[in-house]
């Protein structure tokens, strides 16, 4: 059988990401919730006493983040898993025997799909939030404001990250269910656990994504005592590529 080549694989896998319906549903489903959740959070402020500030608008219109790296990251998780509950994954490997080769093109795919999912998502639940208090007395978040623009871009950034994320537990794990079960956890325990310390949780939350996205990454003015939202994309990214090799290495060891 003839083998192929990172491009090969990463045509490849663009083909059965494309022709999966669950990607088209995820991506619509991640776009829909930041959409949803800019124009409840619009429509919400429009009767608000006092008026709301640029930042209220536009930190909870980010806020369908919440929802959306679940989405993106279950996209990157089954990416992975849905060719080993088929049993494709034993066809990919005969085709691309490198199996690090075939990692890195669903990586390459995925993530860069991801990643224009993810800007698409935020820049449309930023907007959906500015058109929804059209016409009252609210200030409008313009993305000529270099701190509005930050915000918007690093939370579609780190959606696309969260995808590169299910991507390496997908990797690891190999099994969608607990894959997800997983990515969840990850996402929402170490924010419970950062809760129970009050005020001495923030050197703990200052590591713990949705902490970071909701504090540092999708808002207007980073909390204090947490990094700078770009730092913040940097370190999930961290996770996200220590996920994806230890993945790797999982890989290479384990039978197809």
């Amino acid at each position: 059988m003839k083998t192929y080549g990172f491009r090969q694989a990463a045509r490849m896998e663009r083909i059965k990401l494309t022709s999966v319906r669950t990607t088209w549903w995820l991506a619509i489903a991640a776009v829909v919730s930041m959409v949803a959740s800019g124009v409840g959070v619009g429509l919400g402020y429009r009767s608000h006493t006092p008026i709301a500030t640029t930042a209220q608008i536009l930190n909870n219109s980010l806020g369908g983040a919440i929802l959306a790296q679940l989405l993106l990251g279950a996209l990157g998780v089954l990416l992975v898993t849905g060719e080993y509950g088929t049993g494709m994954i034993r066809s990919t490997f005969a085709a691309v025997p490198r199996r690090r080769v075939v990692l890195a093109a669903k990586v390459a795919v995925g993530g860069s799909a991801a990643l224009m999912i993810g800007l698409v998502a935020s820049f449309a639940g930023y907007l959906s939030g500015q058109l929804a208090i059209r016409g009252t007395a609210i200030p409008a978040a313009s993305l000529s404001d270099g701190a509005v623009l930050r915000a918007v871009v690093l939370t579609g950034v780190y959606l696309g990250v969260s995808a590169l994320l299910g991507v390496g537990i997908g990797a690891i794990v190999r099994h969608s269910g607990a894959a997800i079960g997983l990515l969840f956890g990850l996402m929402f325990v170490p924010t419970i656990v950062a809760g129970l310390f009050g005020e001495d949780g923030i050197a703990i939350g200052r590591f713990v994504p949705l902490l970071m996205l909701l504090n540092s990454i999708a808002v207007l003015t980073p909390t204090p005592g947490l990094f700078s939202g770009a730092v913040s994309v940097l370190v999930v990214g961290g996770y996200a590529a220590a996920a994806v090799v230890a993945g790797g290495l999982l890989l290479r060891l384990r039978d197809a």
